[in-house]
């Protein structure tokens, strides 16, 4: 009898998972994994603002690499947030920007990874040929003369985590049996293996990018928007209302 009534517990506490409402203090859109498709990105921005015009916006990170624009991609970023309202673009780390930064503090060892997932991508959209012959100390610093100062410090302050009412954005969702905060900075940009097993308990909500999905998620405490952009053409954006979320795709 006892181990059955502890099978009934377990079995009703899978179903209970998560109840939280969805409730920001004001609405927003986020939008997911960018990666270097400045078409798709200026497509969905002008849906945006048919759709939802005036909302702030939260873009999730992985703005770089995979595809041919990266540079056009980062300078429209930087451009819209200096050019709107304080708080109305936010732009996040991602884990791809952070192997950027990482390659430009320490080429020779950073380059290898940074190479196997876009990076030559990125250094090309800035004008640089990876493949002529340069060392990774060569390159870097042909970033850094290509990208510029303001640019590269821009992407460099990224922050990791926005917040709004009981939403939390994050380019990878972070640990859902941990507190969120920047400290915990592994999991909010390479995300963590319970994201997709496991409800927070804090009931907030993570609206997040990274993970490659064929439709948005909406469920059991998470929004997931990366629809895989650079491979589908789907650049997707949650748009995040009090008791409401509806998303918008390419």
């Amino acid at each position: 009898m006892a181990m059955i009534q502890d099978f009934i517990t377990r079995l009703g506490k899978r179903r209970s998972r998560f109840s939280a409402p969805i409730a920001p203090d004001h609405s927003f859109a986020a939008i997911g994994d960018i990666h270097g498709h400045d078409d798709l990105l200026e497509t969905l921005l002008d849906k945006l603002e048919t759709e939802a015009p005036g909302l702030p916006v939260v873009c999730l990170g992985d703005y770089v690499d995979r595809g041919p624009d990266s540079a056009q991609v980062l300078r429209r970023l930087l451009e819209l947030e200096q050019g709107r309202g304080p708080g109305e673009v936010v732009c996040l780390m991602g884990n791809h920007e952070a192997m950027m930064i990482e390659f430009l503090q320490l080429p020779d060892s950073k380059w290898p990874l940074w190479s196997r997932n876009g990076g030559r991508e990125t250094l090309r959209s800035f004008g640089i040929d990876p493949d002529d012959g340069s060392s990774a100390e060569q390159l870097s610093a042909a970033l850094r003369d290509r990208a510029g100062g303001e640019l590269l410090d821009w992407i460099a302050r990224r922050p990791l985590i926005w917040r709004n009412g009981n939403i939390v954005a994050s380019h990878a969702g972070g640990n859902p049996t941990r507190p969120i905060e920047p400290r915990r900075g592994h999991g909010l940009l390479w995300g963590h293996s319970k994201l997709f097993s496991t409800p927070r308990k804090d009931d907030l909500w993570v609206v997040h990018g990274h993970f490659i999905r064929t439709a948005p998620e909406f469920r059991d405490g998470r929004i997931g928007i990366d629809t895989g952009a650079f491979q589908t053409g789907r650049l997707t954006a949650a748009i995040i209302e009090p008791g409401h979320v509806r998303f918008l795709s390419t």
